[in-house]
């Protein structure tokens, strides 16, 4: 009769032990799918990032030519080649 009851509790400490690893897998599989949608979403921001640096570094780059300094005296100073005629647009 005590190998009976014995038996028993057993199983079912087997039993609480199983279910309680069922819920403990389906909670972590639960946060890994949310944590490699992060993860997606974080590869996503750094490629952006990365074309942001790579357009400003071009950007950078074309400072060191003439043709870039003349653009920039052009449209950010106002800047005109000696010789070059001005016309204003007043109708605004």
């Amino acid at each position: 009769m005590k190998f009976v009851k014995s038996s028993l509790l057993v199983k079912l400490v087997i039993l609480i032990l199983v279910v309680y690893a069922t819920v403990t897998l389906v909670r972590l599989r639960s946060q890994i799918n949310d944590k490699n949608a992060e993860a997606a979403e974080l590869t996503s921001s750094i490629a952006s990032a990365q074309q942001e640096n790579n357009r400003l570094q071009d950007s950078i780059d074309a400072l060191g030519t003439e043709n870039g300094l003349e653009d920039v005296a052009r449209d950010q100073l106002g800047m005109v080649k000696e010789g070059e005629i001005v016309f204003e647009d007043v109708s605004n």
